[in-house]
């Protein structure tokens, strides 16, 4: 995720195959709860898992009766339901010797079919959020590849969504933070304006929409979602450039 994050031009092709012809459900939605990085980080999941089951190679079959098929062993991991590879083509060979890339194949698909991968890509995908939500540099790259997208986007967007997501061409119209972000990202910049550090912590309950700074500015094309919120205290935002990206590297020690 961090080497497709920081380098994205050298990962183009695999991107535009996520958003690619959906991309009013994914640009357009005000803060969905699954994510943009959720969603990028399902689709190079997804990839990699793919990629696995096209290199037979990565297989070593013949040893512990199929145990150590790779995929078997993390929908265990995750107390996902799974027969394993070995009971699937019980039956087709006499030992798993005579195992070939098209057994793999039709076990990737029969995994599909039953919606395991997707299990498995989901729990994936929320573990990656985990770690990544953290890192607010990151998700400022992040965020800043996603307005070039939008950009690019905004030409094809009808006109019927002026007015209903836009507030003017080329710019996501501003809503109401949803109450699950400012929660998560309070709790994430432990109630600390992330620039100046000010304790913010006690006025949790009474802390305005514009404490929450969008990372990438709507007006640079920034998207509606939890990955591109920080929590500022008012003299930092206040002197904020509406077009500056402003991230801080500095976290609270966990003790």
């Amino acid at each position: 995720m961090s080497n497709v994050i920081e380098d994205p031009y050298s990962y183009i092709r695999l991107i535009h195959e996520w958003y690619e012809d959906c991309e009013e459900d994914v640009f357009l939605p005000a803060f969905p709860k699954q994510s943009r990085l959720h969603g990028l980080a399902a689709h190079i999941i997804a990839n990699l898992i793919h990629e696995k089951f096209s290199d037979p190679e990565s297989y070593s079959l013949a040893n512990n009766g199929g145990d150590n098929v790779w995929i078997d062993r993390a929908l265990k991991h995750h107390n996902l339901p799974c027969d394993g590879f070995a009971d699937f083509v019980e039956g087709q060979v006499d030992s798993l010797d005579q195992v070939t890339e098209d057994h793999l194949f039709d076990y990737h698909q029969e995994l599909g079919l039953a919606g395991h991968t997707e299990m498995l890509v989901e729990r994936l995908s929320s573990e990656v959020f985990h770690i990544l939500f953290s890192n607010r540099k990151l998700l400022a790259l992040f965020n800043e590849f996603m307005a070039r997208g939008l950009g690019q986007f905004f030409d094809k967007i009808p006109e019927s969504e002026l007015g209903r997501n836009l507030s003017r061409p080329g710019r996501l119209k501003r809503v109401r933070i949803p109450a699950w972000v400012k929660r998560a990202v309070f709790f994430r910049d432990r109630g600390k304006c992330s620039l100046c550090q000010k304790d913010l912590s006690g006025i949790l309950s009474t802390q305005p929409d514009s404490q929450y700074d969008h990372i990438i500015p709507l007006a640079a094309g920034g998207l509606n979602d939890v990955t591109n919120i920080q929590l500022l205290c008012q003299t930092c935002n206040g002197k904020k450039s509406k077009r500056r990206v402003a991230v801080s590297n500095v976290y609270e020690a966990w003790y």
